[in-house]
């Protein structure tokens, strides 16, 4: 997941550089790309959670 989140921002801020977005845009991207990263680590770690239980209870 953060991998994925670097290769994102660092494309934001090539775009940014090449003038195709503005400065306020690469920011709006940088907060979208964040709170994506929050959802699918709060969904990775419910899964973590859910399967040490099943674990625990074999």
């Amino acid at each position: 997941v953060r991998r994925i989140r670097e290769e994102i921002w660092n494309k934001i801020q090539e775009l940014e550089k090449k003038g195709e977005i503005a400065e306020d845009e690469k920011f709006v991207g940088k907060d979208k790309i964040q709170k994506i990263v929050d959802e699918y680590n709060s969904k990775i770690k419910e899964a973590r959670e859910k399967k040490e239980k099943e674990v625990m209870t074999v």
